[in-house]
């Protein structure tokens, strides 16, 4: 599996394959996670990103010399700070869905329901 999942995360250990690399290019530092399955390359930005190939199926070392040449410095990510970044991202995440669920459970709780929608306009009408 070339991304882990979010129950699977807990015991999950950075695999070698999977290597992450901070680019700062005109003091925008961007960070990048590579791996690589059945022969294609890729990269995304951030823990949460969305996944994509690589231009040209570069390898994170190509894509390294590319990103030098220019004119950015790159950063090495260990797999101590993956597993932080893994964590900060499912502690956000869970936060986030928290938060969507007590505002949706607020919003629906405050409609009525269709029936008594109806059984208050047949009572206004009635007087």
């Amino acid at each position: 599996m070339r991304w882990v999942e979010e129950e699977q995360a807990a015991d999950y250990q950075c695999p070698p394959r999977e290597r992450g690399m901070d680019v700062t290019i005109n003091g925008e530092t961007t960070r990048y996670y590579f791996a690589r399955e059945n022969g294609i390359n890729y990269y995304k930005r951030g823990i949460g990103g969305m996944e994509q190939p690589t231009p040209l199926n570069m390898s994170q070392r190509e894509f390294r010399e590319r990103a030098e040449s220019n004119g950015a410095t790159t950063r090495n990510i260990s797999a101590s700070e993956w597993r932080k970044d893994l964590e900060n991202y499912k502690k956000d995440r869970k936060e986030t869905n928290d938060f969507l669920n007590r505002n949706e459970f607020n919003r629906t709780a405050k409609k009525d329901t269709r029936a008594e929608r109806n059984y208050n306009r047949g009572a206004r009408r009635r007087k």
